[in-house]
């Protein structure tokens, strides 16, 4: 299952009151629909942000309370755990939040007080992994980290970090120039990663032990734009990339076929985060080209029909408010999917509050649109590697 650290978890409130919800779950098509958490009394929260969810079914968010801003996981129903304590004194800045199915925390604080760095929130104990140039990081269910950062000559390079140890996976002594967007790992460590080429080109590539495999790069029709890089533990990796002619999509791919998830040639004008679990389910976030205006995304979305493969959409109905705005967070092996959301109620006051969406009456089809091409290019096993050597 692939993580949102690939979408950042910051609080994001500048259009948002507060009015009061008692509901914590409702229905609608194919989904069932919890509140984690939200500011609707504030009572527990002011403001919430971030929503990664694991295989339990539990999110981790951000949340604004009389003490400061920390770190919490919840399965809805009221009752939350501390990951990161507020500190009233101090203000963190989180920039990336994951979660792994053992309720494993990792997140980044780009503050100087307190301290700058990655960590690891395990039982209630906070330890920091590094210090980092950015904070593009995943994290996976044996508590490895994976993520971008510089050596003192200041080259790009792609670590692991598990229990204090950390390993360089790839770095810019060979082909590669550059790591632009964040890498992703799975649980058999194999890690796929975005990077520029010194000749020029650009693509997506997974790496295990050394040996590195081309999932596509400019030999194919998806020629650029590569980001938002994913993979589960089938090894299918999900990711964003360009046509051509001002066309974008989401596709999938596993070294041999690129699948097309979804793309701007249809209903969609372009799309927001998304993830794919190991039953090669997709969910993602899009923008409608008659969509409201000054939101994030227009709906959540399982494949590419806007209609029949809707979960969530500004206008719905949720939870006894109205949605005004959406964020993709994240999707799990079970087939629920995290997210945020603002709601307005009947007299015009709103909320907003990080939500779970459990499929109820059919699974999340598998994206069977394939993209009748092979990734070519493959760099082989020849490639030097400086060096040895994922979320959730």
């Amino acid at each position: 299952m692939n993580s949102c650290p690939k979408i950042l978890a910051s609080i994001v409130g500048t259009f948002l009151s507060l009015l009061t919800i008692d509901v914590n779950s409702a229905q609608a098509g194919n989904f069932t629909f919890t509140s984690i958490a939200n500011n609707s009394d504030n009572k527990d929260f002011f403001d919430v942000g971030g929503g990664p969810i694991n295989d339990n079914g539990t999110v981790a968010f951000v949340g604004v309370t009389s003490s400061g801003e920390g770190i919490f996981t919840s399965n809805g129903g009221g009752a939350f755990t501390t990951a990161l304590k507020p500190y009233p004194l101090f203000s963190y800045a989180i920039n990336g939040i994951a979660i792994n199915n053992s309720d494993t925390v990792a997140f980044g604080n780009t503050s100087t007080l307190p301290p700058e760095g990655l960590f690891i929130s395990k039982g209630g104990n906070v330890t920091k992994v590094a210090t980092l140039r950015n904070y593009q990081f995943d994290f996976n269910n044996n508590d490895t980290l994976v993520f971008t950062t510089l050596d003192n000559l200041l080259n790009g390079k792609i670590v692991t970090a598990n229990d204090g140890s950390l390993t360089t996976v790839v770095d810019t002594s060979g082909l590669f120039l550059s790591f632009d967007q964040p890498p992703a790992i799975n649980d058999a460590n194999v890690v796929a990663f975005e990077a520029s080429l010194k000749d020029g080109g650009q693509g997506i590539f997974t790496i295990k032990n050394g040996k590195i495999t081309t999932i596509a790069d400019n030999t194919s029709p998806i020629s650029s734009g590569y980001a938002q890089v994913g993979i589960n533990n089938k090894g299918t990796v999900i990711f964003d990339g360009s046509l051509g002619g001002g066309k974008t999509g989401i596709f999938t791919g596993n070294g041999k076929t690129i699948t097309t998830v979804a793309d701007t040639s249809g209903p969609f004008s372009s799309f927001g985060g998304h993830a794919i679990n190991d039953n090669n389910q997709v969910a993602f976030g899009a923008i409608l080209p008659n969509g409201a205006v000054n939101v994030y995304e227009d709906g959540i979305f399982t494949g590419s029909d806007p209609i029949a493969d809707k979960v969530i959409a500004i206008g719905d109905s949720l939870l006894g408010g109205t949605v005004t705005n959406l964020l993709f967070e994240d999707l799990n092996n079970s087939g629920q999917i995290s997210f945020l959301a603002d709601l307005i109620d009947g007299g015009g006051k709103t909320i907003r509050g990080v939500f779970r969406a459990d499929p109820v009456s059919k699974s999340i089809p598998e994206s069977t649109s394939i993209f009748g091409l092979l990734a070519f290019g493959a760099l082989g096993t020849g490639l030097t590697i400086k060096g040895k050597l994922k979320q959730n």
